[in-house]
């Protein structure tokens, strides 16, 4: 049984926690006050962006799924199930938005009903993210897809250009910020949002103009769900991995848990006691 109709996964690539902090973020901040969060949530190492994405939707470590740069590992990781593959297999409606490749093989061919990509490059476009959120606004609405990935790569590109926690990157996640929740509010005002759950995170940290490593900064980032049946303004004490990210949404979409997966379902997250497998 589902406790949602369908779920949104928004990811902000290399977002700290402390730049929710210190950034103006009105929306994370709502999102923040009505769900549940962990301010220290792990990634995986090495914490770049294919291999923490690929742990996102498949659910295992990097040493399982095979990818340990930017380019995908066909032999290993075509054989574990992303959550795309899952959701597609059950017959539910799938979707993605991102302006970055190679999240393009986070999903097997024919598992995404829609996608769409627009790649601006390695600088911060904010009328390409707009365009972004529009689109995937859009069709959320039109199509109410189960199972709808949007990604916005800007806060990584402002770290390497000027430095994560520089001024520069703060007022790019401040830009994100708006635009989703320009996407929420729309989700909210179409009378949707009583359905739909919402998790917000990030693949990794940064620190200087890099990431990659095992340091804190690299490591920690925010993981946010809201939605029906999930706990409001609640602090997470309970450790949260990125690869708890696919079987808690599959747990919200009534999908079984390909048995694979080693990520868990983040139980303390609900108000109702969960079960330790789906």
């Amino acid at each position: 049984m589902s406790l949602v109709k369908r779920v949104i996964l928004i990811l902000l690539d290399g977002l700290r926690p402390d730049g929710v902090a210190q950034a103006a973020t009105p929306t994370l901040d709502r999102l923040v006050s009505t769900g549940a969060y962990s301010w220290q949530a792990r990634a995986v190492m090495p914490s770049i962006t294919l291999p923490c994405h690929a742990s996102i939707f498949q659910a295992v470590p990097p040493s399982s799924h095979g990818v340990l740069d930017n380019v995908w590992a066909h032999e290993t990781a075509d054989a574990i199930p992303s959550l795309f593959d899952v959701a597609h297999q059950a017959g539910l409606g799938t979707a993605a938005f991102y302006s970055w490749e190679p999240l393009r093989d986070l999903a097997r061919p024919g598992a995404l009903d829609f996608v769409y990509f627009r790649n601006h490059g390695k600088n911060v476009r904010r009328d390409f993210e707009q365009k972004i959120g529009e689109v995937a606004t859009e069709y959320i609405l039109a199509q109410q897809p189960a199972c709808a990935f949007v990604y916005f790569g800007s806060p990584d590109l402002a770290g390497h250009h000027a430095g994560w926690m520089s001024e520069y990157y703060l007022q790019t996640v401040t830009l994100i910020d708006g635009i989703v929740g320009r996407l929420l509010d729309r989700v909210a005002n179409a009378g949707l949002l009583a359905e739909t759950a919402c998790l917000l995170l990030a693949d990794h940290g940064g620190q200087g103009k890099v990431h990659g490593s095992a340091l804190a900064e690299d490591m920690t980032v925010p993981w946010i769900l809201t939605g029906p049946g999930v706990r409001r303004g609640c602090q997470l004490s309970c450790p949260v991995s990125i690869m708890d990210t696919a079987p808690t949404l599959a747990y919200l979409l009534g999908l079984p848990r390909p048995a694979v997966w080693e990520g868990r379902v983040v139980r303390a997250a609900f108000e109702e006691q969960v079960a330790d497998e789906i």
